[in-house]
């Protein structure tokens, strides 16, 4: 497993194609999330049990790094996501198109 600091407060973990995100995702570091994810290989896992997400502006990072891993595999699973997150790519009909799978949904208080 390959750990990575992306940016204060958010870390990575690859192991194979499973990516696990941990930390809170801001307006501050989400643009270093997304230039991260740009040099990954394809994943079709991504783990977020341990990932947070601050505000409406990280919600628009999240949902854009889900775009980017969705576009390299047919089917990307996304585990324990927080709720925010799931209700975002419902919104934006990223669900409704297919490819993404979630699992185990986190049910979290509203950011803000």
């Amino acid at each position: 497993m390959e750990r990575f600091s992306l940016a204060t407060g958010l870390e990575a973990a690859v192991a194979g194609d499973v990516l696990s995100l941990s930390g809170e995702l801001t307006h501050l570091n989400g643009a270093s999330l997304e230039l991260w994810l740009q040099t990954l290989p394809a994943i079709s896992v991504l783990e977020l049990s341990e990932f947070d997400i601050e505000d409406g502006v990280a919600a628009t990072y999240a949902v854009n790094a889900v775009r980017l891993l969705r576009s390299r595999v047919k089917v990307l699973r996304i585990e324990a996501a927080p709720q925010v997150l799931a209700h975002n790519l419902y919104r934006t009909g990223l669900l409704l198109e297919g490819g993404l799978e979630l699992k185990d949904m986190r049910e979290d208080e509203a950011y803000g």
